[in-house]
């Protein structure tokens, strides 16, 4: 026994110190590489090696798998305790820009729209050389007078980062006539923005609430406080790419406000439709955005996590 784990610690000095192949390790050793493989497979499982990851910032593996689990998705990344909203956001848009890094490849395309959770992600991206890489924004701009909140400025500063490509819609979030909206949708410079837009490799969103008084959205006054009341009142729990959706993620329609950005159901189509989503208070919201399917994947901290499990618990 003891000249099997002196035979252990070997290679594993020769594959991780050392930066060996398994097939040298094979003819150092006189074995197949196969067995090199299983050998180094039973150091790591009896200890012999430990494997530590260096993140500097701490994950909740145990939750991130349940929220995972719970909810269908495809990923979960739930960071480890309990902050401030600022705070928490900063680490969820690192975290998000580091996964990102983790899954964009060349001759992919990338979208979001706008808002402080994508404006953190766009912030925490590091500049990375990739071929035929298109940024696309997903929703039209809010004229908040923030360049950096309203989505053109971010989709060009991320394109700058990937050395891509980018599109823009060149419109309003919201017009106040069906009429007006058919005729910006029809015109060529925003159809091909918005067909883009609709054919993603990956998608960012936030999740908005009506009760979140530093919502983007809200704070764009693109809608009076009696109108959103309006919008609670018809079973709006939320929204996302501004448009309001109900606890089943259903669309709620909204008098006067027609959307200029990809339908809700552009968000299904990427292979990864991430959600980067902080705090309690938006459980229900997120729930609804994972329920109409339009979040694969969520990014969050641990009070938005406990909160999700919780009131699905309900819900059952």
């Amino acid at each position: 026994m003891e000249n099997h784990n002196d035979l252990l610690v070997h290679i594993s000095q020769l594959y991780y110190q050392q930066n060996l192949s398994q097939n040298e390790i094979a003819k150092i050793i006189g074995i197949s590489r196969p067995t090199v493989s299983r050998l180094l497979d039973e150091a790591r499982q009896t200890g012999v090696v430990e494997i530590i990851v260096h993140d500097p910032i701490r994950k909740n593996p145990d939750l991130s798998i349940e929220v995972r689990k719970k909810f269908d998705l495809r990923e979960a990344v739930i960071i480890s305790g309990n902050f401030k909203h600022d705070i928490a956001m900063e680490r969820c848009a690192q975290v998000a820009a580091q996964f990102l890094s983790g899954i964009l490849e060349n001759n992919m395309s990338i979208g979001f729209s706008w808002g402080r959770a994508i404006t953190a992600v766009c912030n925490a991206i590091k500049p990375k050389e990739y071929y035929n890489v298109t940024v696309a924004q997903m929703a039209g701009c809010l004229a908040t007078g923030n360049p950096h909140l309203d989505g053109m400025e971010l989709a060009m500063d991320v394109a700058r980062k990937f050395n891509g490509t980018y599109t823009n819609v060149v419109s309003p979030v919201f017009v106040d006539h069906l009429l007006v909206q058919n005729a910006l949708l029809a015109t060529p410079q925003i159809k091909k923005a918005l067909d883009i837009a609709s054919n993603l490799d990956i998608a960012l969103t936030g999740v908005g609430t009506f009760n979140d008084k530093n919502s983007t959205l809200l704070l764009s006054d693109c809608s009076t406080e009696e109108e959103r009341a309006e919008a609670i009142q018809n079973g709006a729990v939320g929204h996302i790419l501004a448009r309001f959706i109900d606890k089943d993620g259903k669309e709620v329609f909204f008098p006067n406000h027609y959307p200029i950005t990809v339908p809700l159901d552009a968000l299904k189509v990427p292979k990864w439709s991430i959600g980067i989503v902080v705090t309690s208070q938006k459980a229900e919201a997120t729930l609804a955005a994972i329920r109409g399917g339009y979040i694969n994947s969520l990014i969050a901290d641990e009070p938005l996590a406990l909160e999700l499990l919780k009131l699905a618990e309900t819900l059952e």
